[in-house]
């Protein structure tokens, strides 16, 4: 089967990625669990950890501490952190920051995701993989978190081996009375390697 680089939900692009980088073998843990909305229709991954775990079954733990991890036992981490931030309350009616969490700045957004892949790093075996999933921001100005975690994931020693896109039709939109940038229709998700 011949995967493209664009995907229309997170399960396609779970399955494409086990089968390229994981040759077929499944997701040791994911990280960031929340309701598990990735797996409705595919496997779960062998451990489930989550800052505020939503179910029984999912490990209570920081994904910049994972002490529930032996260092170098794991092959495999899903990774999907928040990706916004607001220095303010929302002057726009803004759906999607009143439903997800938020980092009051961009520095404390990357602050986290560097201090996680850290984390992963020791957490994995040599040749472990993490598949972040991260989305671009636009507040006032744009802002390419993209870019900024894939250096930042190399200068920590992991190696970008592939990205994949998700398009998401039913975008949650903010009605904006001025609009600084194109709408952020999509996400990334980046494959590094230990």
């Amino acid at each position: 089967m011949k995967y493209l680089s664009v995907f229309n939900s997170d399960e396609e692009i779970l399955k494409a990625l086990s089968d390229i980088h994981l040759k077929g073998n499944w997701y040791d843990l994911d990280c960031t669990f929340s309701k598990g909305n990735f797996y409705k229709n595919i496997k779960e991954p062998k451990l489930k950890s989550d800052l505020t775990p939503l179910r029984e079954d999912v490990i209570k733990s920081d994904s910049s501490l994972l002490q529930f991890v032996d260092n170098g036992s794991l092959k495999s981490i899903v990774f999907d952190p928040p990706f916004l931030f607001r220095k303010r309350k929302s002057i726009n009616n803004d759906k999607i920051s009143n439903r997800f969490t938020y980092f009051k700045s961009y520095e404390e957004l990357i602050e986290m995701y560097k201090k996680s892949l850290v984390c992963f790093k020791k957490k994995l075996n040599k040749n472990g993989w993490v598949f972040f999933k991260c989305q671009d921001m636009t507040d006032n100005k744009f802002y390419d978190t993209h870019t900024d975690t894939i250096k930042m994931a190399r200068d920590i020693g992991f190696t970008l081996k592939d990205i994949a896109i998700k398009v998401n039709k039913n975008k949650l939109q903010r009605d904006a009375k001025q609009q600084n940038c194109v709408a952020k229709v999509h996400s990334y998700w980046l494959v590094f390697k230990s």
